[in-house]
């Protein structure tokens, strides 16, 4: 075989020819001619048959193209494994696949046209494809994610028998025999299983059930487990999902995230890395612009340092544009852009410009690939498995047969049929093998045969501690602008807040004004907040610290007055053991460690611990920040006197502490008076980022420093004075971006007291008349302030709407019933504690205790040396 950097030249320079011309054919033979010698003999006959002839659409071309690339050393050379089933029932975005039992949309896996699937074993001969084997077949149930061990001697794959059972791990021998299933548990979804070195298996599952907070849908993170399905443990702790996992030639793991901290929830699915022991995760490439709204089904194509992947929507199927990207190059934008397949789906990629990305206005973009007329999905780099290089330029991947004309499979609407293609950088794209029963496709091609072995990569884990440590070489080093204008010595100390994971769903969504808010949180951010502590930064702008393990957080940059200058709208997690670090505040991801702080002052000494926030009595006594209880107190000691119901000063600005709907009266007059979203660092009375756009913001651009209701307090409104615990209450409150409830926890169903009473639909929509509807109460509040009042009925702005006086005594008389309901039962924002859960909210309560106590006896036995098995009998 002559010199793979031949190829590798070929694939950075080539310029691709018209899609299936006689110019790609001759390319993409001349390339494996090249390439492969004598492994690939007829490449000199193919070159002549093609001359003679001079139509593409020609027979003649159809056959030579298939035989010329099928006859590829490395396709016909391997049999290849691949799954038939039909295409996902759709349902939100490119997470939803799972519909697992006891779910919202379990009743999603029921709307499947075709509840069928098998594992079939394929091969290609003489430009010709074979079905030799069918391995493993569910006639009333789903087969997926198939990954072959290294030695290709067992083959691994998610699987359900039917609609009443839910996805575990199954592992066969190759040729079918000794199936053996090796994860258990209802109501949980096991999937995307992958052998990595170290006789480990990978996968992603729903056994820490979370959801994403705009909406009701379950997610996954990743876990870890003994190759025989013992002593199963997590090893993402991302708050939201983590899927779609493949294994890179270091031994790391390349996978999809979606998470949206203090960020718009669309453009949130970049691709990101790890250990195969959840250590050093970190940002591969994506996540900074609009669109894409999700990348995924990532490969690192061996021998060469590029990805294959796709490139697709937030609302939609894991399928789009399939991609070779080249972070070396960029990583946002079409600058990593080597091979595009369809070609015009670059022009749908946003540009990788900080003023386009920072921009709300373009944040419908992150659905931009759903119209693509074609789909593609699970690509695969065609390569030499032993070597692990040979890679580059021909792809078998899933695409859709003919136009695709919509993205979501019920019973009205027959999935989309695909075909398994290859696909190759010269412009050629051909069917490999193709179905005719019914609904079923083939996806997810994949070769059986022994591999290389990346290596093992070490593991600092150290399940018998339950902290890490984390350290920062110079806070005052950016990407581009993100730190200008920061003098150094400005930033005094790093505030370590967690974002946690949303465990339950209210019944009722009752606030939406950028995302959807089934049981409503904030005003423009589905976040809530937990402040565990502060470090002091060293004057080089070091910090070395220990933090609570295998906890999602986030940093904040603050000055001497505990007010925030930058933010890391994004999370991280250290394991038990584990240290790790960055160089700067927002670093560039492809830069190397940087020399200009070669001996940083925080690593001379030992480790910051974190000092509690404000009366908090220790990090591990932290509670989540609640507005009503964390920051009302002070407007209630120092500015309800003069803001409130018939003071002039309320006429301005009401301040008073009293229950309206979704939160409290002071919360939605000042939030009002902010505006509806973010639009950059000008002064607004509270200045939140909310739920911002994917571009990274400079230094200062929204916080407590932009926020005229701080200015105004430290200029001394009417000579008040407030203590520097008072202002820090309110700084932080901003600084945690203005979050209003601590809990997702709802016992009323969308916090709305009215609900829970007899006949409370009817008692609800007579008090709003008419702007029950989630827009027209949300327009109302935006345009003038809160609606109603559950503390004192009868302040409630509603009543001046209702005209006919029966009506309004009628509509009083129900917020008074409301009101006795409260003081039995308190709303969540009122107690920042969980006291009765609604039936629904105790459900996934209680399916997250039954996962929790299974996990920890899994460390138990991890640390005993022994085995665990979860949930099985």
């Amino acid at each position: 075989m002559k010199s793979v950097l031949v190829g590798l030249l070929l694939l950075a320079v080539s310029g691709q020819a018209q899609p299936n011309s006689l110019e790609s054919l001759r390319e993409a033979v001349e390339f494996l001619s090249a390439t492969y010698g004598d492994q690939y003999p007829n490449g000199e006959a193919y070159l002549n048959r093609l001359n003679g002839i001079t139509n593409a659409a020609s027979a003649e071309y159809v056959q030579l193209q298939r035989e010329a690339l099928l006859n590829h050393p490395h396709v016909k050379g391997y049999d290849w494994l691949v799954e038939v089933r039909s295409q996902y029932w759709g349902n939100h975005g490119p997470i939803n696949t799972m519909f697992q039992n006891g779910d919202m949309h379990g009743s999603g896996y029921k709307n499947f046209w075709g509840q069928s699937a098998r594992l079939e074993v394929i091969s290609f001969k003489d430009g010709k494809s074979v079905r030799k084997s069918v391995l493993a077949e569910e006639p009333e149930g789903i087969l997926r994610d198939a990954d072959v061990r290294f030695d290709g001697k067992k083959i691994l794959y998610s699987g359900r028998r039917n609609t009443d059972d839910d996805y575990h791990l199954y592992e066969m021998d190759i040729d079918g025999g000794n199936q053996t299933q090796l994860t258990f548990g209802s109501m949980i979804a096991d999937v995307d299983p992958l052998y990595v070195p170290g006789d480990r298996i990978v996968f992603s599952s729903t056994r820490d059930p979370k959801f994403c907070q705009c909406n009701k849908h379950i997610s996954n993170n990743m876990f870890a487990m003994d190759s025989d399905g013992a002593n199963i443990e997590q090893i993402s702790f991302n708050d939201l999902a983590d899927f779609h996992s493949s294994l890179m030639q270091n031994g790391s793991l390349l996978y999809s995230r979606w998470e949206y901290v203090d960020r718009h929830f669309g453009p949130s699915l970049g691709l990101w890395t790890t250990n195969p022991d959840g250590t050093r995760h970190a940002l591969y490439m994506g996540n900074n612009a609009w669109s894409p709204g999700f990348i995924g089904d990532a490969r690192e194509i061996p021998g060469t340092g590029k990805v294959i992947c796709i490139y697709g929507a937030t609302h939609d199927l894991p399928w789009g544009a399939m991609a070779v990207v080249d972070r070396s190059r960029g990583l946002e934008g079409n600058a990593p852009i080597l091979h595009m397949w369809p070609e015009e789906a670059r022009e749908l990629v946003s540009p990788d410009d900080d003023v386009y990305n920072r921009d709300l206005q373009y944040r419908k973009e992150v659905d931009k690939m759903r119209p693509l007329k074609v789909r593609y999905e699970d690509p695969y780099p065609v390569h030499d498995l032993m070597r692990g290089d040979g890679g580059g330029h021909f792809f078998f991947v899933s695409k859709t047969k003919g136009k695709a004309t919509h993205s979501y499979a019920n019973k009205k609407r027959k999935p989309m049929p695909m075909a398994l293609m290859l696909c190759d950088v010269f412009g050629n794209e051909l069917v490999a093998y193709e179905l005719e029963d019914g609904p079923l496709s083939p996806y997810g091609a994949v070769p059986v045969a022994p591999r290389k072995t990346p290596p093992a990569i070490p593991s600092p884990v150290d399940h018998a501690k339950n902290s890490g440590f984390l350290y920062v070489n110079d806070c005052y080093l950016g990407n581009r602008a993100e730190m200008e204008h920061v003098e150094k010595g400005a930033i005094k100390y790093l505030r370590i807040v967690e974002a946690p994971p949303r465990r339950v769903y209210d019944e009722v969504g009752n606030w939406n004004v950028d995302a959807q808010q089934v049981g409503a949180m904030n005003w423009n951010l589905t976040n809530n907040k937990r402040i565990l502590g502060d470090v002091p930064v060293e004057k080089d702008g070091s910090v070395y610290f220990e933090i609570p393990a295998d906890t999602f957080i986030q940093f904040f940059a603050m000055d001497e007055d505990r007010q925030m200058i930058q933010a890391m709208r994004s999370g991280t997690v250290v394991r038990p053991g584990e240290t790790q670090g960055c160089i700067g505040c927002h670093e560039n991801r492809l830069s190397a460690p940087s020399a200009t702080n070669p001996q940083p002052l925080a690593m001379r000494r030992a480790p910051s611990q974190l000092e509690p926030w404000l009366d908090t009595p220790s990090v591990e006594k932290a509670t989540p920040f609640n507005y009503l209880t964390d920051v009302q107190p002070v407007f209630d000691k120092h500015c309800v006197s003069c803001h409130d119901y018939g003071k002039e000063a309320g006429e301005v600005l009401n301040l008073c502490g009293d229950l309206s709907l979704p939160f409290n009266v002071s919360y939605t007059e000042l939030m009002a008076k902010s505006g509806h979203r973010y639009t950059g660092s000008e002064e607004k009375m509270v200045n939140f980022v909310g739920d911002g756009p994917p571009g990274v913001l400079p230094a200062y651009a929204w916080g407590s420093h932009r926020s005229k209701l701080v200015r105004v307090l430290k200029e001394g409104h009417h000579d008040m004075k407030l203590s520097k615990e008072e202002m820090q209450r309110i700084t932080g409150w901003i600084d945690v971006n203005a979050v209003y409830y601590g809990r997702y926890e709802s016992f009323y169903p969308g916090r709305n007291p009215l609900l829970a009473l007899p006949d409370g639909k009817a008692k609800s929509k007579l008090v709003f008349n008419g702007r029950e509807a989630l827009n027209d109460m949300k327009n109302w509040v935006l345009d003038h302030g809160h609606l109603v009042n559950f503390t004192r009925p009868e302040k409630s702005p509603c009543l001046t709407q209702i005209e006919d006086a029966a009506q309004r005594g009628q509509a009083l008389s129900y917020l008074k019933e409301a009101n006795e309901l409260l003081a039995q039962q308190p709303r969540i924002d009122q107690i920042n504690a969980v006291v009765e859960l609604s039936p629904m909210d105790k459900h996934y309560s209680d399916r997250y205790a039954a996962t929790e106590s299974e996990h920890e006896e899994s460390v138990k036995a991890i640390l005993k040396g022994k085995k665990h098995y979860q949930f099985k009998d």
